[in-house]
Protein backbone atom coordinates (compact mmCIF):
# COMPACT_ATOMS: atom_id res chain seq x y z
CA UNK A 1 0.00 0.00 0.00
CA UNK A 2 1.39 3.39 -1.06
CA UNK A 3 1.32 6.10 1.58
CA UNK A 4 1.42 9.83 1.13
CA UNK A 5 4.92 11.16 0.47
CA UNK A 6 6.53 13.26 3.17
CA UNK A 7 6.76 16.22 0.77
CA UNK A 8 3.05 16.10 -0.10
CA UNK A 9 2.16 15.62 3.56
CA UNK A 10 4.30 18.62 4.55
CA UNK A 11 2.42 20.87 2.13
CA UNK A 12 -0.91 19.66 3.48
CA UNK A 13 0.24 19.97 7.09
CA UNK A 14 1.55 23.50 6.53
CA UNK A 15 -1.79 24.66 5.17
CA UNK A 16 -3.73 23.08 8.02
CA UNK A 17 -1.39 24.37 10.74
CA UNK A 18 -1.54 27.90 9.35
CA UNK A 19 -5.32 27.92 9.17
CA UNK A 20 -6.22 26.04 12.35
CA UNK A 21 -3.63 26.11 15.14
CA UNK A 22 -3.56 29.09 17.52
CA UNK A 23 -0.31 31.08 17.76
CA UNK A 24 2.13 30.11 20.47
CA UNK A 25 1.07 31.68 23.75
CA UNK A 26 -2.59 31.85 22.77
CA UNK A 27 -4.55 30.18 25.58
CA UNK A 28 -8.01 30.50 24.03
CA UNK A 29 -8.24 26.71 23.65
CA UNK A 30 -7.67 24.10 26.35
CA UNK A 31 -5.18 21.28 25.87
CA UNK A 32 -8.11 18.85 25.51
CA UNK A 33 -9.70 21.01 22.81
CA UNK A 34 -6.41 21.25 20.94
CA UNK A 35 -5.88 17.49 21.07
CA UNK A 36 -9.41 16.84 19.82
CA UNK A 37 -8.77 19.33 17.01
CA UNK A 38 -5.67 17.43 15.94
CA UNK A 39 -7.46 14.08 16.17
CA UNK A 40 -10.45 15.15 14.12
CA UNK A 41 -8.13 16.48 11.41
CA UNK A 42 -6.07 13.29 11.31
CA UNK A 43 -2.94 14.75 12.88
CA UNK A 44 -2.96 12.87 16.22
CA UNK A 45 -1.02 9.62 16.34
CA UNK A 46 0.46 10.37 12.93
CA UNK A 47 2.65 7.24 13.04
CA UNK A 48 -0.03 4.98 14.54
CA UNK A 49 -2.31 2.67 12.51
CA UNK A 50 -5.62 3.99 11.23
CA UNK A 51 -7.38 1.04 12.85
CA UNK A 52 -6.68 2.59 16.25
CA UNK A 53 -7.36 6.23 15.40
CA UNK A 54 -3.96 7.15 13.99
CA UNK A 55 -3.02 8.46 10.56
CA UNK A 56 -1.18 5.34 9.41
CA UNK A 57 1.93 7.28 8.38
CA UNK A 58 5.53 7.27 9.61
CA UNK A 59 7.63 8.99 12.26
CA UNK A 60 9.16 11.04 9.46
CA UNK A 61 5.67 12.41 8.72
CA UNK A 62 5.22 13.19 12.41
CA UNK A 63 8.50 15.11 12.42
CA UNK A 64 7.42 17.08 9.36
CA UNK A 65 4.13 18.08 10.99
CA UNK A 66 5.67 19.27 14.24
CA UNK A 67 8.45 21.09 12.41
CA UNK A 68 5.72 23.12 10.72
CA UNK A 69 3.89 23.65 14.00
CA UNK A 70 7.13 24.80 15.65
CA UNK A 71 7.12 27.90 13.44
CA UNK A 72 5.14 29.91 15.97
CA UNK A 73 2.10 27.73 16.67
CA UNK A 74 0.78 26.12 19.83
CA UNK A 75 0.37 22.36 20.06
CA UNK A 76 -0.86 20.30 23.03
CA UNK A 77 1.81 18.74 25.25
CA UNK A 78 -0.39 17.44 28.08
CA UNK A 79 -0.81 14.04 26.44
CA UNK A 80 2.80 13.35 25.51
CA UNK A 81 3.18 10.58 28.10
CA UNK A 82 -0.20 9.08 27.22
CA UNK A 83 0.58 8.91 23.51
CA UNK A 84 4.36 8.68 23.10
CA UNK A 85 4.98 6.24 25.97
CA UNK A 86 1.86 4.41 27.18
CA UNK A 87 -0.09 4.51 23.93
CA UNK A 88 2.83 3.20 21.91
CA UNK A 89 3.47 0.52 24.53
CA UNK A 90 -0.15 -0.62 24.21
CA UNK A 91 0.29 -0.64 20.44
CA UNK A 92 3.37 -2.86 20.69
CA UNK A 93 2.31 -5.26 23.45
CA UNK A 94 -1.45 -5.28 24.13
CA UNK A 95 -4.15 -7.40 22.54
CA UNK A 96 -6.69 -6.00 20.10
CA UNK A 97 -9.32 -5.60 22.82
CA UNK A 98 -7.21 -3.12 24.78
CA UNK A 99 -5.91 -1.33 21.70
CA UNK A 100 -9.36 -0.85 20.17
CA UNK A 101 -10.81 0.21 23.53
CA UNK A 102 -8.20 2.75 24.54
CA UNK A 103 -5.96 3.99 21.72
CA UNK A 104 -8.57 6.16 19.93
CA UNK A 105 -9.54 7.73 23.26
CA UNK A 106 -5.88 8.33 24.15
CA UNK A 107 -5.21 9.98 20.80
CA UNK A 108 -8.25 12.22 21.12
CA UNK A 109 -7.28 13.29 24.63
CA UNK A 110 -10.26 11.62 26.27
CA UNK A 111 -8.04 9.36 28.40
CA UNK A 112 -4.86 10.43 30.13
CA UNK A 113 -2.47 7.59 30.99
CA UNK A 114 0.55 7.33 33.28
CA UNK A 115 3.00 4.62 34.32
CA UNK A 116 3.00 3.02 37.76
CA UNK A 117 6.46 1.50 38.08
CA UNK A 118 8.63 2.84 40.93
CA UNK A 119 7.95 1.70 44.50
CA UNK A 120 8.90 3.17 47.89
CA UNK A 121 11.15 0.19 48.72
CA UNK A 122 12.56 -0.51 45.28
CA UNK A 123 14.89 2.38 44.55
CA UNK A 124 16.09 2.05 40.96
CA UNK A 125 15.39 -1.70 40.85
CA UNK A 126 12.04 -1.72 39.09
CA UNK A 127 12.04 -5.52 38.86
CA UNK A 128 12.01 -5.78 42.66
CA UNK A 129 8.35 -4.73 42.73
CA UNK A 130 6.44 -5.81 45.84
CA UNK A 131 2.97 -4.75 44.68
CA UNK A 132 0.94 -7.94 44.55
CA UNK A 133 -1.57 -8.98 41.88
CA UNK A 134 -3.65 -12.04 42.76
CA UNK A 135 -6.37 -13.94 40.94
CA UNK A 136 -9.94 -13.83 42.25
CA UNK A 137 -12.16 -15.67 39.81
CA UNK A 138 -12.06 -13.83 36.50
CA UNK A 139 -10.68 -10.70 38.15
CA UNK A 140 -7.42 -9.56 39.71
CA UNK A 141 -6.90 -8.00 43.13
CA UNK A 142 -4.12 -5.41 43.40
CA UNK A 143 -2.38 -4.45 46.66
CA UNK A 144 0.72 -2.33 47.10
CA UNK A 145 2.15 1.14 46.57
CA UNK A 146 3.82 3.11 43.79
CA UNK A 147 5.50 6.51 43.80
CA UNK A 148 7.09 9.26 41.67
CA UNK A 149 4.22 8.82 39.23
CA UNK A 150 3.92 11.98 37.17
CA UNK A 151 0.37 13.43 36.87
CA UNK A 152 -1.27 10.52 38.70
CA UNK A 153 -3.78 12.85 40.38
CA UNK A 154 -5.08 13.96 36.98
CA UNK A 155 -4.80 10.63 35.14
CA UNK A 156 -7.59 8.32 34.10
CA UNK A 157 -5.52 5.14 33.77
CA UNK A 158 -2.19 3.77 34.94
CA UNK A 159 -0.09 0.95 33.54
CA UNK A 160 1.06 -0.90 36.65
CA UNK A 161 3.82 -3.48 37.07
CA UNK A 162 2.93 -5.93 39.85
CA UNK A 163 4.08 -9.33 41.07
CA UNK A 164 1.96 -12.36 40.27
CA UNK A 165 4.45 -15.08 41.21
CA UNK A 166 6.93 -14.91 44.12
CA UNK A 167 8.28 -18.44 43.49
CA UNK A 168 10.31 -17.56 40.38
CA UNK A 169 13.22 -15.12 39.83
CA UNK A 170 12.19 -11.50 40.10
CA UNK A 171 12.06 -10.70 36.39
CA UNK A 172 9.87 -13.74 35.64
CA UNK A 173 6.99 -13.25 38.05
CA UNK A 174 5.74 -9.82 37.01
CA UNK A 175 2.58 -8.83 35.16
CA UNK A 176 1.58 -5.49 33.63
CA UNK A 177 -2.01 -4.43 34.21
CA UNK A 178 -4.17 -1.41 33.33
CA UNK A 179 -5.56 0.25 36.46
CA UNK A 180 -8.46 2.74 36.36
CA UNK A 181 -7.48 5.57 38.71
CA UNK A 182 -10.53 7.80 39.00
CA UNK A 183 -13.31 6.91 41.43
CA UNK A 184 -11.92 3.40 41.85
CA UNK A 185 -12.50 1.81 45.29
CA UNK A 186 -9.19 1.13 47.05
CA UNK A 187 -7.11 3.64 45.06
CA UNK A 188 -5.56 6.51 47.07
CA UNK A 189 -3.39 9.14 45.37
CA UNK A 190 -1.26 11.63 47.32
CA UNK A 191 0.78 14.48 45.76
CA UNK A 192 4.47 14.75 46.64
CA UNK A 193 5.92 18.18 47.46
CA UNK A 194 8.45 19.27 44.87
CA UNK A 195 11.95 20.55 45.63
CA UNK A 196 10.82 24.07 44.67
CA UNK A 197 8.43 24.09 47.61
CA UNK A 198 5.13 23.55 45.80
CA UNK A 199 2.96 20.51 45.34
CA UNK A 200 3.97 19.17 41.95
CA UNK A 201 2.46 16.55 39.68
CA UNK A 202 4.56 13.77 41.24
CA UNK A 203 2.41 11.45 43.34
CA UNK A 204 2.40 8.37 45.50
CA UNK A 205 -0.35 5.81 45.06
CA UNK A 206 -1.75 3.18 47.42
CA UNK A 207 -3.77 0.18 46.24
CA UNK A 208 -5.89 -1.66 48.79
CA UNK A 209 -7.80 -4.66 47.41
CA UNK A 210 -8.38 -2.92 44.07
CA UNK A 211 -10.48 -5.16 41.83
CA UNK A 212 -9.39 -5.19 38.19
CA UNK A 213 -11.13 -7.11 35.36
CA UNK A 214 -9.16 -9.98 33.86
CA UNK A 215 -9.00 -8.45 30.39
CA UNK A 216 -6.97 -5.48 31.70
CA UNK A 217 -3.68 -7.42 31.56
CA UNK A 218 -1.17 -6.08 29.02
CA UNK A 219 0.73 -8.89 27.34
CA UNK A 220 0.88 -12.26 29.07
CA UNK A 221 0.62 -13.08 32.75
CA UNK A 222 4.09 -13.35 34.36
CA UNK A 223 5.67 -11.68 31.33
CA UNK A 224 5.24 -8.12 32.48
CA UNK A 225 8.98 -7.47 32.37
CA UNK A 226 8.87 -7.78 28.59
CA UNK A 227 6.18 -5.10 28.50
CA UNK A 228 8.13 -2.95 30.98
CA UNK A 229 11.23 -3.03 28.76
CA UNK A 230 9.19 -1.85 25.79
CA UNK A 231 7.67 0.92 27.91
CA UNK A 232 11.06 2.05 29.19
CA UNK A 233 12.55 2.13 25.70
CA UNK A 234 9.72 4.40 24.52
CA UNK A 235 10.04 6.54 27.64
CA UNK A 236 13.73 7.21 27.09
CA UNK A 237 13.18 8.24 23.50
CA UNK A 238 10.16 10.38 24.33
CA UNK A 239 11.95 12.07 27.23
CA UNK A 240 14.40 13.58 24.76
CA UNK A 241 11.70 14.49 22.25
CA UNK A 242 12.63 11.71 19.84
CA UNK A 243 10.63 9.07 17.94
CA UNK A 244 6.93 9.11 18.92
CA UNK A 245 7.68 11.92 21.38
CA UNK A 246 8.90 14.28 18.68
CA UNK A 247 6.91 17.49 18.99
CA UNK A 248 4.62 16.17 21.72
CA UNK A 249 6.96 17.00 24.58
CA UNK A 250 7.99 20.49 23.41
CA UNK A 251 11.57 19.20 23.54
CA UNK A 252 12.28 18.26 19.94
CA UNK A 253 15.40 20.43 20.10
CA UNK A 254 16.89 18.15 22.75
CA UNK A 255 18.50 19.46 25.92
CA UNK A 256 16.86 19.69 29.30
CA UNK A 257 13.87 21.61 28.06
CA UNK A 258 13.87 24.38 30.70
CA UNK A 259 12.19 27.50 29.29
CA UNK A 260 14.63 29.86 30.96
CA UNK A 261 17.53 28.01 29.28
CA UNK A 262 16.10 28.26 25.78
CA UNK A 263 18.77 30.03 23.68
CA UNK A 264 16.27 32.61 22.41
CA UNK A 265 15.26 33.46 25.98
CA UNK A 266 18.90 33.63 27.02
CA UNK A 267 19.68 36.11 24.24
CA UNK A 268 16.83 38.40 25.32
CA UNK A 269 17.93 38.21 28.94
CA UNK A 270 21.54 38.97 28.02
CA UNK A 271 20.45 42.01 26.02
CA UNK A 272 19.01 43.49 29.19
CA UNK A 273 22.31 43.11 31.03
CA UNK A 274 25.93 44.02 30.49
CA UNK A 275 26.72 41.03 28.32
CA UNK A 276 30.29 39.76 28.56
CA UNK A 277 32.21 37.50 26.23
CA UNK A 278 31.87 34.74 28.79
CA UNK A 279 28.08 35.01 28.85
CA UNK A 280 27.88 35.07 25.07
CA UNK A 281 29.98 31.91 24.94
CA UNK A 282 27.65 30.19 27.46
CA UNK A 283 24.64 31.07 25.32
CA UNK A 284 26.42 29.68 22.27
CA UNK A 285 27.21 26.50 24.20
CA UNK A 286 23.54 26.07 25.16
CA UNK A 287 22.48 26.54 21.54
CA UNK A 288 25.09 24.11 20.21
CA UNK A 289 24.18 21.49 22.80
CA UNK A 290 20.50 21.60 21.86
CA UNK A 291 21.21 21.43 18.15
CA UNK A 292 23.62 18.52 18.53
CA UNK A 293 21.08 16.75 20.75
CA UNK A 294 18.41 17.15 18.11
CA UNK A 295 20.60 15.69 15.37
CA UNK A 296 21.61 12.79 17.62
CA UNK A 297 17.97 12.15 18.52
CA UNK A 298 16.98 12.09 14.87
CA UNK A 299 19.80 9.73 13.97
CA UNK A 300 18.95 7.31 16.77
CA UNK A 301 15.22 7.45 16.06
CA UNK A 302 15.84 6.79 12.36
CA UNK A 303 18.17 3.91 13.14
CA UNK A 304 15.58 2.30 15.41
CA UNK A 305 12.82 2.86 12.86
CA UNK A 306 14.70 1.14 10.02
CA UNK A 307 16.07 -1.62 12.22
CA UNK A 308 19.71 -0.54 12.14
CA UNK A 309 19.72 0.20 15.88
CA UNK A 310 18.02 -1.58 18.75
CA UNK A 311 15.66 0.36 21.07
CA UNK A 312 18.30 0.41 23.82
CA UNK A 313 20.02 3.25 21.98
CA UNK A 314 17.31 5.46 23.42
CA UNK A 315 19.39 5.46 26.60
CA UNK A 316 21.79 7.85 24.88
CA UNK A 317 18.95 10.33 24.41
CA UNK A 318 17.88 9.94 28.04
CA UNK A 319 21.45 10.18 29.38
CA UNK A 320 22.15 13.36 27.46
CA UNK A 321 19.01 14.99 28.81
CA UNK A 322 19.92 14.00 32.36
CA UNK A 323 23.40 15.46 31.95
CA UNK A 324 22.39 18.58 30.05
CA UNK A 325 19.49 19.69 32.23
CA UNK A 326 21.62 20.81 35.22
CA UNK A 327 24.23 22.19 32.83
CA UNK A 328 21.61 24.31 31.08
CA UNK A 329 20.15 25.50 34.35
CA UNK A 330 23.57 26.78 35.47
CA UNK A 331 23.96 28.68 32.22
CA UNK A 332 20.50 30.20 32.70
CA UNK A 333 21.41 31.35 36.21
CA UNK A 334 24.62 32.96 34.96
CA UNK A 335 22.84 34.80 32.14
CA UNK A 336 19.76 35.90 34.09
CA UNK A 337 21.83 37.11 37.04
CA UNK A 338 19.89 38.45 40.01
CA UNK A 339 16.62 38.10 38.12
CA UNK A 340 17.26 34.38 38.04
CA UNK A 341 17.38 33.83 41.78
CA UNK A 342 14.73 36.31 42.90
CA UNK A 343 11.34 36.22 41.25
CA UNK A 344 7.78 37.24 41.90
CA UNK A 345 6.14 35.86 38.78
CA UNK A 346 6.09 39.14 36.87
CA UNK A 347 9.40 38.82 35.01
CA UNK A 348 8.50 38.51 31.30
CA UNK A 349 11.90 37.19 30.23
CA UNK A 350 13.91 35.89 33.17
CA UNK A 351 11.07 33.78 34.50
CA UNK A 352 12.07 31.32 37.20
CA UNK A 353 15.67 30.43 36.31
CA UNK A 354 16.32 29.78 40.00
CA UNK A 355 13.37 27.46 40.21
CA UNK A 356 14.50 25.64 37.07
CA UNK A 357 17.91 25.15 38.70
CA UNK A 358 16.34 23.73 41.88
CA UNK A 359 14.51 21.04 39.94
CA UNK A 360 17.10 20.51 37.20
CA UNK A 361 18.26 17.18 38.67
CA UNK A 362 14.87 15.63 37.97
CA UNK A 363 15.69 14.54 34.40
CA UNK A 364 18.81 12.82 35.76
CA UNK A 365 16.57 10.54 37.86
CA UNK A 366 13.16 10.17 36.21
CA UNK A 367 12.91 7.35 33.68
CA UNK A 368 16.08 5.76 35.04
CA UNK A 369 19.05 7.56 36.57
CA UNK A 370 22.15 8.60 34.64
CA UNK A 371 24.00 5.74 36.27
CA UNK A 372 21.42 3.25 35.03
CA UNK A 373 21.67 4.61 31.49
CA UNK A 374 25.46 4.24 31.57
CA UNK A 375 25.12 0.64 32.75
CA UNK A 376 22.64 -0.14 29.97
CA UNK A 377 24.84 1.40 27.31
CA UNK A 378 27.93 -0.37 28.60
CA UNK A 379 26.40 -3.82 29.04
CA UNK A 380 23.78 -4.11 26.31
CA UNK A 381 25.22 -2.01 23.51
CA UNK A 382 28.97 -2.12 24.06
CA UNK A 383 29.05 -5.69 25.32
CA UNK A 384 30.98 -4.96 28.50
CA UNK A 385 30.67 -7.41 31.43
CA UNK A 386 27.61 -7.03 33.62
CA UNK A 387 27.95 -6.16 37.26
CA UNK A 388 27.54 -9.21 39.55
CA UNK A 389 23.92 -9.78 40.63
CA UNK A 390 22.99 -12.38 43.21
CA UNK A 391 19.22 -11.96 43.08
CA UNK A 392 18.37 -12.62 39.44
CA UNK A 393 18.48 -16.42 39.37
CA UNK A 394 16.80 -17.38 42.64
CA UNK A 395 13.09 -17.27 43.57
CA UNK A 396 12.06 -13.77 44.58
CA UNK A 397 10.57 -15.12 47.82
CA UNK A 398 14.07 -16.32 48.74
CA UNK A 399 15.49 -12.87 47.98
CA UNK A 400 12.95 -11.34 50.36
CA UNK A 401 13.70 -13.94 53.03
CA UNK A 402 17.45 -13.29 52.79
CA UNK A 403 16.82 -9.56 52.93
CA UNK A 404 14.82 -9.89 56.15
CA UNK A 405 17.50 -12.10 57.73
CA UNK A 406 20.25 -9.59 56.91
CA UNK A 407 18.32 -6.55 58.16
CA UNK A 408 19.57 -5.42 61.60
CA UNK A 409 16.94 -5.51 64.34
CA UNK A 410 16.27 -2.83 66.86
Amino acid sequence: MTIESVDAFTVRARAWVTNNLPPRGDQSMTEHELQALLFDAGFAGIAMPKAYGGAGLTLRHQQAFYDEAALGYRVPTLFSVSIAILGVTLLDTADDVLKERHLPRILRGEERWIQLLSEPSGGSDMAAALSRLERDGDDWILNGAKMWSTAAAAADWGMCLARTDFSVPKHSGLTMVCVPLKNTPGVTIQPIRHANGVLADFCQEFFDDVRIPGDHVVGAVNEGWKVAKVLIAHERLAAGGAAHGYGLTARSEGGGGARTADPAVLVKAAQQRHSTTGLRQKIADAYIERRVARFANERIATGIRIGALEPGWGSIVKLHMGMNSPRESKIALAVHGCDGVVWDGDEPIAGNAGEDWVISRGPALGGGSNEMQRNLLAERLLGLPREPALDTSVPFSEVLSNRRKSTPKG
